[in-house]
């Protein structure tokens, strides 16, 4: 069978966050195992990226933003103080969720061989594939290189706060460059484990478009303070794995 007639057309061009959310909320209790380790991969990033996103929401609220807005507008009362903490708020909201998404790809990327056992878990329920596994010391030994690799992931997230400064149209940009650049993480986990070099192009060019409908409802959580920001890691978890279960439904 070619690559181009593997994964139905119409199976993949329905592919969205909710669809994927709710395909992945489904096999988390139908697939034996998968649900074990699904909780474990939580465990970890949760950790993770509430610790890193207080660090930094903490360090830039009371070194920079709030040091500077009471230095620009006074903290007397009155107009340009209301102003000043009206823009303080804007601000932090925006940036708030420039970091939710920062912490959500480092913690990603820390327990990326976890999310790859995740993935491969669900596709060897539809076929036989060779197995991901990897041992917490081998996890440890690797963790050096890991770091550097998460926060180089980190860097374009945070040029995205100079595109939040933007009037009017900032908070727009940030939101749907961050939406694309999140289900683009979602579909590399899946895309990772093709073997065929020409299955995975193809597959790439039919998923051109799907980055952005994978990644607008998990994105549109990290501007919704702390709630929100507290469903990123479970959401981003039962994505990726719908995503991956609705990919091999398609490719049957």
């Amino acid at each position: 069978m070619e690559a181009s007639s593997r994964y139905a057309v119409d199976g993949l061009s329905s592919i969205h966050s909710l669809s994927a959310l709710k395909e992945g909320l489904r096999i988390q209790k139908s697939i034996p195992g998968l649900k074990k380790k699904v909780l474990r991969m939580l465990a970890l990033n949760y950790a993770v990226f509430l610790l890193v996103s207080l660090i930094l929401n903490g360090l830039f609220y009371f070194y920079f933003l709030n040091p500077l807005i009471s230095w620009l507008f006074g903290t007397e009362g009155g107009f340009f103080a209301s102003l000043g903490q009206w823009l303080l708020w804007m601000i932090q909201l925006t940036v708030a969720a420039v970091f939710a998404f920062i912490s959500l790809r480092f913690s990603l990327e820390l327990a990326g061989i976890w999310h790859q056992q995740l993935v491969s878990h669900v596709i060897r329920h539809y076929r036989q594939i060779p197995e991901v596994s990897q041992s917490f010391r081998e996890w440890l030994s690797s963790l050096g290189s890991t770091i550097v690799d998460a926060l180089k992931l980190c860097l374009l997230p945070l040029l995205l706060l100079f595109a939040g400064l933007v009037p009017v149209i900032g908070l727009l940009l940030v939101y749907l460059l961050e939406s694309h650049l999140l289900g683009r993480d979602s579909m590399n986990v899946y895309l990772e484990e093709i073997q065929s070099g020409e299955e995975k192009e193809e597959l790439k060019k039919k998923l051109r478009w799907i980055s952005l409908k994978l990644g607008w409802f998990p994105m549109l959580m990290a501007f919704i303070p702390i709630v929100g920001w507290l469903m990123l890691p479970m959401l981003m978890v039962m994505i990726v794995i719908g995503f991956t279960s609705l990919l091999e439904r398609a490719r049957q």
